[in-house]
This record gives structure tokens, C-alpha cells and sequence, in this order.
């Protein structure tokens, strides 16, 4: 049998590192009404534990969803063309891939 690779503490992208912490169920969907959500003045991503949990492309999912909202922040998208937004995200995202090894262990292991 594999070990699980759990997931990161932390992701670096551009000069940040940002926090993924995983928070109780219960207070990400009844208080928050959300699965994940990023916190650009901490750079802190908050994420469901029992998603994160539970692994499987949808923990994937949920993570990559988020990191795209930190692209967004980092790279200033707000108001750029469709274009600008796609090789703003593709970039950033391949940089997170390339620099957090940890990350994409954890990633691969949970899309196989």
C-alpha cells in the first residue's frame, strides 16, 4: 500500500507563501457557505477538512480553485481580457507545479 501524501503546509507562488489550512466542516459550509477560500492580506487558503479528507480529484479540485484565485490576486487580473487571464493563470500555475514539489506528490496521488 501507498502513504497517503498529505497535503502541504504551504504553496510558494511568486515571493508568497501561502497557508493552506484545512477548517472544520461545519464552519466552512454553514458559516462561510463556502468549500475554500483564499485571504490575500494573509495569504492564507482556507480549505473544508473532510474534502481535504476525503482526497480524490474533488480535493484537487477544490485546492486548484483556489490557488486560480491567488494567480488572480498576484497577477492583478481584475479587468484583463480573457487572454491575459488564461496566460496569467497557465503560467503562475505550471510555476506552483514546478516549485512545490510537495504539492504536486500530493496532487498526483489524489488524481490516481
Amino acid at each position: 500500500m501507498t502513504k497517503r501524501v498529505q497535503l502541504p503546509e504551504f504553496v510558494r507562488l511568486s515571493h508568497y507563501r501561502i497557508s493552506l489550512i484545512p477548517i472544520n466542516s461545519q464552519i466552512s459550509e454553514e458559516c462561510a457557505e463556502q468549500q475554500g477560500s483564499f485571504h490575500s492580506r494573509s495569504m492564507r487558503i482556507y480549505l473544508d477538512e473532510d474534502i481535504i479528507e476525503n482526497g480524490g480529484s474533488i480535493a484537487v479540485d477544490l485546492v486548484k480553485h483556489e490557488l486560480m484565485h491567488a494567480i488572480f490576486y498576484v497577477r492583478q487580473l481584475d479587468g484583463a481580457n480573457e487572454e491575459n487571464i488564461v496566460n496569467g493563470m497557465a503560467t503562475h500555475y505550471t510555476e506552483i507545479e514546478k516549485n512545490n514539489p510537495d504539492y504536486l506528490r500530493w496532487k498526483l496521488q489524489n488524481l490516481n
